[in-house]
């Protein structure tokens, strides 16, 4: 005779997966190697400053900033390349891409929810599972890393890069992915952090990328659009 366990049969009701375990682990992964790359990175960015010795400090010194630097970049990569070949040859990929590719939907809504928030608009639209903030952040994010990603290449081969281009090409190169890279972590931190987990309703924390899932009451006052088709 089956026992019913009435709490997880209110959890299945209540709470709905969104983030699979999959894609957990590549925002882990993702997350651990920018932070990395971005602590070891302010160490060159700011090396005349106070921070910067702190940081060398806390990186195990000099040698040890430049293996974690060049490892993490490493990962990196790997990860792109994994993603890559995740979307563009599994059918689970492409119906994931295919979603996230931009539409003129994504900027009416940006549009409409400006408008709901200074209260010139009643309305707040009915957005789906990547709605413009993840599409932005996808497209934005994923552009940025392909410069870092290019940049970091010619400037860790550098003699190789000095036999093809101007050493005046290397000077601007590397400051390109210095403060792409700012930009990049900046954007994180800043956009990413807030809008994911200090934004109202999300504070402390939003814990979709530990459990995956998420409250069907919260999916249907901020995701109509997708809540409607769970």
């Amino acid at each position: 005779m089956k026992v019913f366990d009435f709490e997880e049969d209110r959890e299945k009701d209540t709470y709905i997966e969104i983030m699979p375990l999959f894609f957990r682990l590549q925002h882990l992964i993702l997350m651990i190697t920018v932070i990395v790359l971005a602590l070891s990175g302010f160490t060159i960015l700011f090396h005349r400053t106070g921070a910067s010795e702190i940081l060398v400090a806390m990186e195990g010194g000099f040698e040890m900033r430049g293996l974690l630097h060049r490892s993490s970049a490493i990962v990196l990569v790997a990860l792109i390349f994994y993603h890559l070949f995740y979307v563009l040859f599994t059918r689970e990929g492409r119906e994931e891409f295919e979603k996230l590719k931009l539409k003129k939907k994504d900027f009416t809504d940006f549009y409409d929810v400006i408008r709901f928030a200074l209260r010139l608009g009643d309305d707040y639209p009915d957005l789906d599972r990547y709605s413009y903030k993840e599409k932005f952040q996808y497209w934005g994010v994923n552009a940025g890393l392909m410069v870092m990603v290019l940049s970091g290449l010619i400037l860790w081969f550098e003699s190789v890069s000095m036999q093809v281009f101007p050493k005046w090409f290397l000077d601007i190169i590397l400051i390109i992915h210095g403060y792409e890279g700012m930009i990049v972590f900046i954007i994180l931190l800043l956009w990413h952090l807030y809008n994911v987990h200090f934004s109202p309703g999300n504070f402390p924390m939003n814990r979709v990328w530990i459990t995956g899932k998420i409250d069907r009451e919260i999916l249907l006052k901020d995701r109509p659009g997708f809540a409607d088709k769970k």
